[in-house]
Order: structure tokens, then sequence, then C-alpha cells
């Protein structure tokens, strides 16, 4: 009976890949979700029943590790370079004919495929079974992305076919399909999250998750189309490459969207097929790869240090649509900044719909003649923000009237001013225009600031229109029953928020700088600020003088933190944050080789409770200690948080040094 059920339990297995192939890389799928799942639960209920029969490549293998802090760093066998691209037909006949010179020889032909709008990955496999996955990193090496790549379906867990190597390194493109990337933007939309710009964007945001479990969530996808040691018995060729993947199980590009070309002409015949089909392909690419088709002649071109001579880029031109000016409205920023944005009848563009493109400024509409009703040309800047290129005028309905910043502000109605100095129409109305200040508490939240999770700009918005909140120390005093008043929140929003905010009260002194949003002041100059002042207070009572000795901070600058600490209301709210217990961790003005960290090398395991793994590693490098991915004899701590992983255990085989957060603490 019970061989009898083991081989029903292989053959679910192979069931199940067959579905996930058909699901996930063809494109073809033969049962319903509804289908799919039943099978999946009796795979689920077997593995319960008999975890020793449990394969390293059963589906439900895919989400196994616990959410990690942070990612090691991983070296390639051979180092992942970038290529050199172009825009220019010219200069395709260019690099052809650099390589017929370089190999001195004319008879060349050439792989072309898709270049896929992604993040390039190295998948290691280990007697055929998925071992590793690595970004592409500085090309020598990249972080340690396996939890999270084993969350992707279309990619085997273990290869199939002949001549499978012991060891392979393959190289390839993670991406967002289409409607994997409209469903997570919807989803954000009603968490009150901000949306992702592109598909690529949630594709690199997505592989940087903490926890596989969530990665599993986002429908990401794969293609592969290298082999990182080049050669293989049985692919001599590039355009055999693809054949050989497939062969093995791994996703590649369909043979319509690769070409085996003898010249210009045929790569160029390819690349306009392409670039027609562009908008209709369910995944985003911005041109096609160009690749030396014999692998050797690859191998003898070599590199030129950051790209392989035998590969080039043709990359298209920004996609462009023609589409109407419905209204131009005014939007206010965090500092009070008026900026003009046409209103757009929505139009497809490079995959999505675009109804709203930034104007820039007064100037900028003047300069373009840019009026409502007109008929524009958009593209995509860089294929992500959409930008008005030109004005049809020929096209201009009867009637229109050129368009001027209006005098007051459209959110609280203050007159408006304007500066000599700059191009910018302010706002003035700093504490009672409700826009600025829903611009400025989602900046106070960002990342890069005081990284309050679950703080995006939607919720900020429902906060301050509620009057929940008006300046950053009320978040602090927040309650259940006030988040309770918010749309869509229940039991569990409610407490991750709460958590978050009370995680941010440890914050560097440099990010606190940040958030205060003082003008001129960047991510690097509060860095240096907050290196040279130690403290708030000492920032605070800095003179324009005392500013203008450190490095780096000019006179626009120091006048505006001179401007900024004068006033009284923005002293009483640093205040406010400090008693509501923001504690600021500042950086060591110089390196002490006294200090218990000077040269110790640590390793971190676990989630912190006081402390990111940046800050935690952030104040460890400025008092002169050095932070690694994995334990090792030359490892002198590892810190250890909640939920440590195996390197908890490796620490105690070595017997390395542990500290707690608390005795972290007391060493800083």
């Amino acid at each position: 009976m019970d061989l009898m059920i083991k081989s029903d339990y292989f053959k679910l297995i192979q069931e199940i890949q067959h579905h996930d192939r058909l699901y996930y890389v063809e494109h073809a799928p033969e049962i319903s979700d509804y289908e799919y799942d039943q099978l999946y639960k009796k795979l689920e209920k077997i593995e319960h029943e008999h975890p020793e029969w449990i394969l390293p490549s059963s589906p439900t293998r895919r989400v196994l590790e616990k959410t990690t802090e942070g990612f090691k760093q991983g070296v390639h066998a051979v180092p992942m370079l970038s290529l050199d691209n172009t825009y220019k037909e010219e200069e395709v006949q260019q690099f052809i004919n650099r390589v017929h010179k370089l190999l001195e020889k004319k008879n060349v032909s050439f792989c072309a495929e898709l270049k896929m709008d992604g993040i390039a990955v190295s998948v290691h496999y280990k007697k055929g079974i998925f071992n590793r996955a690595l970004t592409r990193g500085d090309g020598r090496k990249g972080d340690d992305i396996t939890s999270n790549v084993r969350t992707i379906r279309s990619i085997p867990l273990e290869l199939a076919g002949p001549h499978i190597p012991d060891e392979i390194e393959i190289r390839g493109e993670v991406y967002m399909p289409h409607l994997a990337f409209h469903r997570q933007n919807k989803w954000r939309e009603e968490a009150g999250e901000e949306l992702w710009a592109n598909p690529r964007n949630a594709a690199a945001g997505s592989l940087k998750l903490l926890d596989p479990a969530e990665v599993a969530e986002r429908g990401l996808a794969a293609v592969f189309y290298g082999l990182s040691e080049g050669e293989h018995a049985e692919a001599a060729l590039q355009h055999q490459v693809h054949e050989l993947l497939k062969k093995w199980g791994l996703p590649t590009f369909s043979s319509r969207h690769r070409a085996l070309c003898h010249s210009l002409d045929d790569i160029m015949e390819f690349a306009h097929k392409i670039e027609k089909e562009r908008e209709h392909l369910p995944f985003d690419i911005d041109g096609i790869v160009i690749k030396v088709d014999r692998l050797k002649d690859g191998s003898l071109l070599g590199t030129t240090g950051k790209s392989p001579r035998g590969a080039i880029a043709y990359k298209f031109a920004p996609k462009q649509a023609q589409t109407r000016i419905q209204k131009i409205t005014v939007q206010v920023g965090r500092t009070g900044v008026l900026t003009p944005v046409a209103e757009l009848e929505p139009v497809l563009l490079a995959g999505s719909t675009i109804a709203r493109a930034t104007l820039h400024n007064e100037e900028e509409v003047a300069r373009k003649d840019i009026r409502e009703g007109d008929l524009v040309t958009i593209e995509k800047g860089g294929d992500v923000i959409p930008k008005v290129v030109e004005v049809d005028f020929h096209k201009r309905p009867r009637g229109t009237h050129a368009w001027s910043m209006p005098s007051r502000c459209p959110s609280c109605g203050a007159k408006v001013v304007r500066s000599e100095d700059e191009v910018a129409v302010r706002c003035p109305n700093l504490e009672g225009c409700q826009e600025q200040i829903i611009r400025r508490m989602t900046y106070f939240a960002a990342k890069d600031a005081m990284d309050i999770n679950h703080l995006g700009e939607k919720v900020v918005e429902q906060l301050v229109k509620k009057e929940l909140i008006r300046k950053p120390s009320d978040l602090y005093s927040l309650t259940e029953k006030d988040l309770a008043q918010l749309e869509g929140f229940k039991e569990k929003s409610i407490q991750n928020l709460l958590r978050s905010i009370d995680a941010s009260k440890a914050v560097s002194l440099a990010r606190f700088i940040i958030a205060l949003n003082i003008r001129y002041v960047g991510e690097e100059t509060a860095y240096i600020l907050a290196r040279e002042a130690g403290s708030i207070h000492q920032l605070a009572r800095m003179t324009k003088e005392d500013l203008l000795h450190i490095q780096g901070v000019g006179e626009k600058m120091a006048d505006a933190l001179v401007h900024y600490f004068k006033e009284a209301g923005h002293l009483k709210e640093i205040k406010a944050l400090l008693e509501a217990g923001v504690k600021l961790v500042a950086p060591s003005k110089t390196t002490r080789s006294d200090h218990p960290f000077f040269g110790k090398i640590f390793v971190l395991t676990g989630a912190l409770q006081d402390f990111s793994r940046d800050q935690a590693i952030e104040l460890i490098k400025e008092r002169g200690g050095k932070v690694t991915g994995s334990v090792s004899k030359k490892t002198d701590y590892v810190l250890v948080g909640k939920d440590p992983g195996s390197k908890l255990d490796k620490a105690h085989s070595l017997q390395i040094s542990l500290l707690t957060e608390d005795q972290f603490k007391e060493m800083l």
C-alpha cells in the first residue's frame, strides 16, 4: 500500500510541475485555478502524513526559510557584466565592424533576442538541484537572494533532461508580468501605499523583501538566456543555448523572440518586428540584445572591463503617445512649491494607462505653450515618468487661453509668493496648508527618513483629513481607536502601523535630520552634519560661520539651516519628538581605536527590536567595525535578534561571542 502511495506522490509532483510550466512558462494552462489548488492541497496532505518522502524539488518546498534580516553576498563563478547599448542603427553597424576586425573574419553570425526590462540574476544548480541565486551586484559579487528566487514558480527546483553538469551557473532575468504588476498596484492603492512606478521597480523591490512567503505572492517570473561558463557539449552557439536550457526545463525566449542573423539588415528586421510587438507582450522589454552566436568567438573577443565585446543592446526609443489635456491642475509639494500637472484623457503607453503628466513649472508651460484642450505628445522619460514632449499646434481647439499659475494656493487659499532667485512659486502657509502637511508627513515617514512601514501617502492623507495628525510628533500619540477610524483599517493593519511607528523611535541622527525636511539638505549632507554636530542640539546652535566650515555646506544650505533652527515652532516640534520617545543615535566624529568595535568583525542574525539592520551596520562601521554576511573563524561577534537563523548555530559551533541587543547598546 505504502509503495503504491509513494509512487502516486511522485506522479503528483510531476503533474503539478507540468501544470506550473504550462501556466508560468507557456502561458497556456490546461486546468482551472480551482483544479490546481485541489492538486496542491492533496500534495500537502500526503507530505504532512509522510514527511520522510518529501523531495527537495517538491512544489511545496518553494517557500521554506524564515524571514532573514538583509542579504549576504555571494561571488559569481564568472563576472556578470553589463552590456554597452545604443539607440542608433549605425552604431550597431559599427559594433559588427569591430567584431569582424577583432576576429579577422567577415563570416560572423549573431543571435538576436529580447532585452528584458527586469533584474539580472545568476542561478546555480548543483547535481541538477537548485542551489543558489545571486543578483548582478557589482558584477563580481551580488546579493544572495536564494530564498526569494526559489519562490518563483517558473524556475524549476530540479533540472530535467540530458547532459546536466554537476555544477552549472545559468544567467537570466527576473521580471514582473503586466498582470501581476497591475494586481500588485491595485492592492497597494487599497492599502494606501505608494504605487510602483513600473514592473521593473516592482520586481526589484520584491526580490529585496525579507519574507520569501511575501515574495511568493508577488507573481514574479523569469527567463534564462546564458551559461556563465560559455560553451557546453550540446551548445557551442548562443542560439543553441536557448534550446539546451529549454530541454533542462528552464523558461527561455520563444522561437519567435530570437533570431539567427547574418547581417545588419537581418538584425534590424528582427528589431523592427519586436518593436511592433512590444506593447502586446505580457512583460516589459526595452530593446533587443545582439550577441556573437559562436560562444568561442565571444570568449576570444573578451571584455572592455565592464562590458563584453561580443554583445551589444539595441534599445528602443522611449514610447510616445498622443492624447488631449483635459485640465491643468496644481499640486502643492512638501516645501510649498506649486507644480502644474496635466490631467489627460487616459491613454495606454508602454504597458500602463497614463492619466497625468507633470509640467514641472510655470516657465516650462510657457516655453512649450501648453494649454488646456491641447493635443499633446507624451512619453515616459526613461520609460518611467510621463512627460509632455510637444503640442500639436495644428490641432489646437479655438478659444484656448495661455495658462498661468494661480495667485492663491489651490489647497488652502493663501496668496502664493514668487522668489527672485528661483523659478518656483510657493504657498507660504506651511502650518495651515493641508496638502503641504500631507506631503511633509509622507516624507517624514519615508524609508530614507524615519522609515515607518505601512504609512504611505494614502494613509497619511486620511490621518490629516480626519485631523488626527498635523505634525510628526502627533504620530507617536496615535491610538488603536484613532486608527480604527481609517477606511479599510482592521485589527491587523492597525497593529502593523502602531508597531512600525514604535520601531521608528530608534533612529540615527542623520535620518532624523533628513526627516526634518530642511531645504537643500539631502541624504549625504545629513550624514556629514550629523557627524560634525554630534547632536541635534549642537546642530541647532551652530552659526552660519560654523556651518560654512563644514565641507559640503554652501551659502544656501547654511542660510537654510540657520533659518530653520531660528523658528521657535521647529524647536518646539523637535522637543516634542524627543519627549515622545524618539532616540537619536549620533555617528562618531572620528573612528576611535579604543572603541570595543574597532577592528572587530560582526555578523547579524534575526530581527532587532530598536534598530533596523541598516542602522546597526551604520553604527558598527562608524566605530571602526566591519560587518560580513556569514559566520567564520574570523568573526568576533554575532549580534542576535529575534528569530535568529542558522548563523546562530554556526556561531555556537565555532564558539563565537554572542551579543544580545541590550549588550550591543551598552558597547555602543
